[in-house]
């Protein structure tokens, strides 16, 4: 069984470095360094080579090849193939079973210092932090909000990235890492909405913060319709926190 693994991922490797020219390391580093060399044109995988992709895909994960999978996504991304071409439920729901986030972090990071890959990597994100709040493993989608925030990550987080978060932090119990996103929304003006703000209604209510949760509720609707500045938001949701955290 090892052998014909063996020889199908060689035989992987051999239709997909037709794309990559020195453009891509393939290292066992769980961090990966930008790279510098890009290729001019971007080829197309045949639907034949993405079936060949996509059977060998699970079967590098049954195996526990998972560094390999990442490497063969991470190519085949460069084709600028569509998400739902590949077999990607697989593999990252197969790296969300793993104890820590040393293998999600290696495929994030290949993804996020490879230029022409950078645009799969929110996508990719909300699919990994959904899986960890359905799991309730929330610590691990935090890590992944922490890494996503830092200076150096080359992507805008979207609405629909931090409503997941809020929603999420709430459900499971979280409710100051979710009041914490909450807060970075409204200083980065983006619209609340109704389901993000009946998500923390809720979620303060069952804390039995009845009065925040009513005055909070109040607040974020008045600043939608703007009767209500988001300094006064942020002021109300900072004396929140740090009541809550005392």
């Amino acid at each position: 069984m090892r052998s014909i693994l063996k020889l199908r991922f060689l035989s992987s490797q051999s239709l997909v470095s037709r794309f990559t020219p020195n453009s891509l390391p393939f290292t066992s580093s769980s961090r990966t360094e930008p790279t510098t060399t890009s290729t001019n044109t971007t080829t197309c995988l045949t639907q034949e080579e993405l079936t060949q992709i996509n059977l060998l895909i699970p079967r590098l994960c049954s195996s526990n090849h998972l560094k390999e999978a990442a490497n063969l996504i991470t190519t085949a991304f460069l084709t600028n193939p569509s998400l739902e071409s590949l077999s990607l439920s697989i593999f990252i729901h197969r790296l969300s079973l793993e104890p820590d986030l040393i293998q999600p972090m290696y495929f994030l990071n290949r993804l996020k210092y490879t230029p022409k890959t950078q645009s799969f990597l929110i996508p990719i994100c909300k699919k990994f932090v959904s899986l960890y709040f359905r799991d309730r493993q929330a610590k691990k989608a935090l890590k992944i909000f922490h890494w996503v925030s830092r200076p150096d990550f080359p992507c805008v987080v979207d609405y629909g990235f931090c409503a997941l978060f809020v929603n999420g932090f709430c459900k499971n119990g979280m409710v100051v890492d979710g009041l914490k996103i909450l807060r970075m929304m409204v200083v980065g003006n983006l619209k609340v909405g109704d389901e993000v703000r009946m998500s923390v209604y809720r979620c303060l209510l069952r804390e039995a913060r009845i009065k925040e949760a009513q005055e909070l509720n109040e607040a974020l609707k008045c600043a939608e319709n703007g009767d209500k500045g988001n300094e006064e938001v942020v002021a109300f949701l900072d004396s929140m926190i740090s009541n809550w955290i005392e």
